[in-house]
């Protein structure tokens, strides 16, 4: 059944790609993740170098935060969600 599964992948790489674009434009970078699981805050560093501390619910210059992942944020800026990963 390997032949059949061949569609997921190439739709993820759509959204990643998508995503990709998003990042890029909201000029945030992911910097950490802190606190608990049920009260996450994630540290995010604008374009100009400024620091923010956010936590669920907090707007932020690329929309809302709408999720904090153990390395990853969401925000939800009206026409979609970005998903902004920590850099490797």
């Amino acid at each position: 059944g390997s032949i059949m599964s061949s569609k997921t992948p190439s739709h993820v790489a759509a959204q990643a790609t998508q995503s990709g674009v998003l990042k890029n434009r909201s000029r945030l970078t992911l910097i950490g993740v802190m606190g608990s699981p049920k009260n996450p805050r994630a540290l995010l560093m604008t374009a100009g170098g400024k620091t923010l501390r956010v936590e669920l619910g907090d707007r932020t210059p690329s929309g809302k935060v709408v999720a904090i992942g153990e390395d990853n944020i969401v925000l939800n800026a009206g026409h979609g969600t970005t998903r902004l990963s920590m850099p490797n």
